[in-house]
């Protein structure tokens, strides 16, 4: 790695830039589509961990460069964008809006990264049909600043950090007629940044919102964490002789959380839920302190606060 303004010096500058192009060269995915006309590659969990070391300028530059690579030159970093999806379980092309839906970077363990969440809604979709998320940690790197006389190679050379797909979790279902929610970032832990989703779920004048934490753990974006948000019943059907499938008692309760300030388990310090509103039975409080269980890699949940209604879950 050569930083700004520092000369390199190299006997055999030929031989060096022709295993330098030569590397490069490698690196370059000479394959295209046998079909422009179909969308790119359906993308799903199984997709590799690829270094793009091919992509170069300024941060905006290289998401940019990625995010076209990934999903068309339609794509950019502000505003959706419409596109095609294949639905490989019915074998058919649909029309999806796609956008940057949460971007941040952060700073651990002196390594600057970038959490970037692409949500894709389906313009057709049934009321069953969750949204996609494709969730993505990048180190996103930049070129280095060199003195415009500096010689090609030492140009070539000057690639201080190349960008790199830490980690990437695809196709992640939320939500409904084809909606995914909405997504954030927030820290868990000393070390630990997290997508929040919030999706909700209406039927039958029931609706329940639930909030989910994807974070990186290891070297993978795991789920650690998955409840509700929200539970009530206001559009519920009044219950009379002449109709069924109705409920008496209503519902409408809010839950909180908070982040707890005791000492961090495996990174992730306790979330802190509380519940208040009106169950079934009149005034409702609930009280929950959640801690990160190693074994399973997540949060232990109670199964109160992954319940249907007033109900067992």
């Amino acid at each position: 790695m050569v930083r700004a303004g520092r000369a390199v010096t190299c006997p055999h500058r030929a031989a060096l830039a022709t295993a330098l192009l030569v590397l490069l060269a490698g690196c370059t995915n000479s394959s295209s589509p046998a079909n422009p006309t179909k969308p790119r590659r359906a993308l799903d969990t199984s997709a590799p961990i690829e270094a793009m070391p091919h992509l170069r300028g300024t941060t905006e530059q290289r998401l940019l460069g990625f995010l076209q690579a990934r999903y068309g030159d339609r794509a950019r970093l502000e505003g959706a964008w419409q596109d095609q999806w294949e639905d490989t379980e019915v074998d058919a092309q649909r029309p999806v809006t796609r956008e940057v839906c949460a971007r941040e970077p952060v700073h651990r363990d002196g390594r600057a990264r970038t959490l970037l969440a692409v949500c894709q809604r389906l313009e057709d979709a049934a009321s069953v049909e969750p949204g996609r998320i494709d969730l993505y940690a990048l180190q996103v790197g930049e070129d280095a600043r060199v003195p415009k006389d500096t010689s090609g190679l030492e140009q070539l050379m000057a690639l201080e950090v190349p960008f790199r797909i830490i980690a990437q979790r695809l196709q992640s279902q939320y939500g409904q007629w084809g909606a995914p929610g909405t997504v954030g970032i927030v820290g868990l832990g000393p070390q630990r940044d997290a997508f929040i989703i919030t999706h909700p779920w209406a039927r039958r004048g029931a609706t329940r919102i639930t909030r989910s934490y994807v974070a990186m753990h290891g070297d993978y974006l795991r789920e650690v964490a998955s409840y509700r948000d929200h539970l009530d019943n206001d559009r519920r059907q009044d219950c009379d002789a002449e109709r069924s499938g109705c409920e008496d008692a209503r519902y409408n309760i809010d839950f909180s959380t908070q982040l707890g300030s005791d000492e961090a388990v495996d990174g992730f310090w306790p979330l802190i839920v509380r519940g208040t509103g009106q169950d079934c039975a009149g005034p409702f409080q609930e009280y929950h302190r959640l801690i990160f269980d190693p074994t399973l890699r997540a949060y232990a949940v109670p199964d109160s606060l992954q319940r249907e209604g007033c109900g067992t879950p």
